[in-house]
């Protein structure tokens, strides 16, 4: 019979791939992490490690293996957790996953909020690139995702959290209203938030059914909030998310044609797996960020 240290042996080495880190991780000698390893292979039949000196990968077979185990430790942990909510006690962890502007601008507050309705629960947050989020997700090293519908894998679960809208904003000395059209609007110095502003582009386009070309920004900064305080220094024009301007000390001291010049950028998903549609924890932190994001 497979042991349960055997399983956690092959969870260690799927995100390690060397034994002397995966056995670093659950606290044991290399050799002890060699042997299980030994064990497991002769009760599957099957290799499930390829080995290139001291590196070592799971193979398919191994990565299956893999990711059942971690589906099984995982509901041992659900199954404890839904005991002390029985005994109305909410326990354990969860683990959110969400892009780098989202989650600093939105949901890390959020979190923050939410742990201290359930101060028992253990909450790790992840920021990062999507195909990253999606591969952990993918291994359910993530519960759930925060990010734009387009980007959520067709396999999960997905609610609807909020829609996002983008708005201009610019110095109070330039002289920009409802009537401006784009060229005078882009006569402006400009900030980006990358080198290819998606926001900006997808503004101009709906506003006024023009993609611009050949635009040169005077300050390209990966924050949207440092794009504010830019702007607030009389840099040049932006485009950021409304969500992010409401919460922002520059509110007030920057400009904005108000409703009429904002335009919806995308919605936000709350994803999770398909099996989590019952799950206590994931529920309790979607029904949170839904009311959170109403008051967007």
């Amino acid at each position: 019979m497979i042991e349960t240290s055997q399983l956690q042996v092959l969870i260690a080495l799927s995100h390690n791939e060397n034994i002397s880190k995966a056995a670093e991780e659950l606290n044991v000698t290399q050799s002890a992490v060699s042997q299980a390893l030994k064990n497991l292979e002769s009760k599957v039949g099957l290799p499930i490690v390829s080995r290139q000196g001291k590196s070592v990968t799971l193979t398919d077979n191994g990565m299956r293996l893999a990711k059942v185990a971690k589906q099984f430790f995982k509901r041992i942990e659900e199954t404890i957790e839904q005991i002390h909510l029985e005994n109305h006690e909410i326990k354990g962890k969860i683990q959110v996953g969400s892009l780098y502007g989202l989650g600093k601008t939105w949901l890390s507050s959020r979190m923050l909020d939410f742990l201290n309705h359930y101060p028992q629960l253990e909450v790790k947050v992840s920021m990062d690139f999507p195909e990253t989020l999606i591969k952990k997700f993918e291994q359910h090293e993530i519960d759930c995702l925060i990010m734009p519908e387009h980007l959520v894998p067709a396999y999960a679960e997905k609610k609807d959290l909020h829609s996002e809208y983008t708005t201009l904003v610019f110095p109070k000395a330039f002289k920009i209203n409802s009537k401006s059209d784009l060229k005078e609007i882009l006569s402006h110095p400009i900030i980006f938030y990358d080198n290819h502003d998606p926001n900006f582009f997808r503004w101009c386009r709906e506003k006024f059914g023009v993609v611009p070309r050949h635009l040169k920004p005077r300050l390209v900064v990966n924050s949207f909030g440092q794009m504010l305080h830019a702007v607030d220094e009389g840099l040049g024009i932006a485009v950021v998310p409304t969500h992010v301007l409401k919460r922002s000390i520059q509110r007030e001291n920057v400009a904005t044609v108000g409703k009429e010049f904002e335009v919806f950028s995308n919605k936000v998903s709350f994803a999770y797996h398909p099996d989590d549609g019952d799950n206590y924890k994931i529920n309790e932190l979607y029904k949170f960020l839904l009311k959170a994001a109403r008051d967007i």
